[in-house]
């Protein structure tokens, strides 16, 4: 079973514009953070992440409330849908 679905997808397209919004690499975002590159990549390309770690990138690209209610408004859509997993 793949951890990609419609959500997850779509909140990789979230976190990658806020990292070009940042104007920082996914490189330089991750030793900020101190995690691996291939973490935020995984999350950039829709896969399952922790929510702990989900959270420390959106702090470190300082993401507003705005973003957040995005992201939870994509969420409720998909579990209305029955497109979460």
């Amino acid at each position: 079973m793949s951890d990609r679905t419609p959500f997850n997808r779509l909140l990789g397209e979230r976190v990658r514009r806020l990292i070009e919004r940042d104007g920082r690499s996914m490189e330089a975002i991750s030793l900020a953070i101190g995690m691996g590159v291939n973490t935020v990549a995984r999350i950039v390309h829709g896969h399952a992440v922790k929510v702990e770690t989900l959270l420390a990138v959106m702090y470190e690209l300082d993401a507003g409330p705005s973003d957040i209610e995005a992201i939870y408004a994509d969420f409720a859509e998909h579990q209305r849908e029955g497109a979460y997993g």
